[in-house]
């Protein structure tokens, strides 16, 4: 699966499963457009992976500044290849409490920012005439109840359902689009929102007795960057290390 000399943009790069898939790409050859608003440890990303990845401070809220990120991407390097659509916003409360403004920024990161990025890269690359590749990041709330969680449930079921119809409009262009559903990852959030025992204790009962790596979800979406997914598009990969099998 190597990427040499392709260009990839990497929503939310600068942290967890971002930042191991933007790791990923460059190790094996790929040009990387690290777009986060974390510019702190975007740049620590970057330099680690040197020559091969550079930051762009993007607020995916905006769709102009979306727009923004893919000019200078096409300028910097003169295509996109591939995207992958990682950021992502975790409001959490209970249905009942949920306020307006919690929902209204899980919607526009997770939601409403999926969609247009995936819609200014894709013209990008009907521009272009090539093909591409688009993985979308969703999660394995979308298809199981997580207390607190309706609103993230929300917007990650929209893009397993979004994902699909544009998988099926982009197919005639050579666009794959696809999809990736994590479980429970130990992202920097996660060890941030949880004690050491909150972590165990829910540790102890998942399937492997263990959360799931940032670098093991990266491997699942570059692999549907990569033409070894060449014959996928509008597919789901559940990747959860077993803990959403049908009873």
């Amino acid at each position: 699966m190597g990427f040499e000399d392709q260009v990839f943009i990497v929503s939310g790069g600068a942290n967890g499963m971002g930042r191991a898939t933007a790791k990923l790409l460059a190790q094996r050859g790929a040009n990387v457009v690290i777009a986060d608003i974390d510019t702190e440890a975007g740049n620590r990303v970057a330099k680690s992976i040197g020559s091969r990845a550079v930051l762009d401070e993007t607020d995916l809220r905006s769709v102009d500044a979306i727009q923004g990120l893919v000019a200078r991407t096409e300028e910097r390097f003169g295509k996109i290849d591939g995207l992958a659509s990682v950021a992502a916003a975790f409001p959490s409360a209970e249905f009942i409490d949920t306020a307006v403004d919690d929902w209204q920024q899980g919607d526009d990161v997770n939601h409403r920012a999926v969609y247009f990025l995936a819609q200014t890269v894709a013209r990008a690359m009907m521009r272009r005439g090539a093909g591409g590749a688009i993985v979308n990041v969703a999660s394995g709330a979308a298809f199981r109840p997580i207390p607190h969680m309706s609103a993230y449930a929300g917007t990650k079921g929209g893009v397993v359902a979004m994902s699909k119809t544009m998988a099926a409009e982009l197919a005639p262009h050579r666009i794959r689009v696809n999809v990736v559903a994590p479980g429970h990852t130990a992202s920097e959030h996660v060890r941030r929102e949880l004690t050491e025992e909150q972590f165990n204790e829910i540790a102890s009962t998942l399937v492997p007795r263990r959360w799931m790596e940032p670098e093991e979800v990266a491997q699942a979406i570059v692999f549907l960057l990569s033409d070894s997914a060449r014959a996928m598009t509008g597919a789901v990969l559940n990747v959860n290390a077993g803990n959403y099998m049908p009873h």
